[in-house]
């Protein structure tokens, strides 16, 4: 009950903030479903496809969709992400390295990289002003935004969350988009990332609950469209500074429980 209530929080946060859901998807995946890290985050890019992909469609049909720019972060970027999901996330060892009594498994680096994510996350909502990051004129940087997209892409390979919020600034600063745009195009890079990462699980022979998989996502759509009704009656900042404070202690939590509570 607790999982599937989390669940519905993933989708509550993707639809009133357009992003963090994974950040929260993969937690729950772990400590409620006892699911391997490795596995949580090929099941988390499922599940954030499809919430990506609702949010990409109406940006479509808004015309907020820049696909000069999708072309040269998003090419980089699949390929980098079916890379790691096909052929090195399923094959590094379940103990990376041994010190003294101490022990990094493959799990347990997975979730420390997911918590400098949140930290990232929460550092920047909880600091934010109100303002965005500011548009502006700057001479589009397509190489800088390539290699940008290869980085991001071994991270949400890895992690399996976090793209949303590292592709937008990337858009702004390096495609010269405004910031509507970058959104819009941010969303439709994050659905096409997360099915072909997927897609590098199901070639590796990853096994799938498929009927588990189809009740946590309608319980996350739930949640979506409860967000989306909410957002029209909520107070945006407070909301970004509350989710911030919760990303963080979640983080902790996370790291209280994989240094001390093994």
């Amino acid at each position: 009950m607790l999982g599937y209530t989390g669940a519905f929080a993933t989708g509550l946060i993707l639809g009133l903030l357009g992003g963090g859901g994974a950040l929260l998807s993969i937690p729950v995946l772990v400590y409620f479903f006892h699911l391997e890290a490795s596995v949580a985050t090929g099941y988390s890019l499922f599940l954030i496809g499809i919430a990506a992909s609702s949010g990409a469609l109406q940006n479509i049909r808004k015309k907020m969709v820049d696909y000069n720019a999708a072309l040269y972060y998003g090419i980089p970027s699949v390929v980098t992400v079916y890379i790691f999901r096909r052929f090195i996330i399923h094959e590094l060892p379940d103990t990376i390295f041994i010190l003294g009594s101490f022990s990094l498994s493959k799990n347990n680096l997975i979730l420390f990289l997911l918590t400098l994510v949140m930290f990232g996350v929460a550092y920047k909502m909880i600091g934010s002003n109100g303002e965005d990051i500011k548009d502006g004129k700057r001479s589009v940087n397509h190489v800088m935004l390539m290699v940008y997209a290869v980085i991001i892409g071994c991270f949400l390979g890895l992690v399996g969350a976090g793209g949303g919020f590292l592709m937008t600034p990337a858009l702004i600063y390096f495609a010269n988009l405004n910031m509507k745009k970058a959104i819009g195009t941010s969303l439709l890079l994050v659905a096409i990332n997360s099915f072909i990462g997927f897609l590098g699980d199901l070639h590796s022979d990853m096994q799938m609950d498929w009927k588990f998989l189809l009740f946590f996502s309608v319980f996350s759509i739930s949640g979506v469209a409860a967000g989306n009704y909410l957002a029209h009656f909520a107070n945006n900042q407070k909301l970004k500074k509350g989710f911030g404070w919760f990303v963080l202690f979640t983080g902790v939590l996370i790291l209280v429980k994989e240094l001390f509570l093994k």
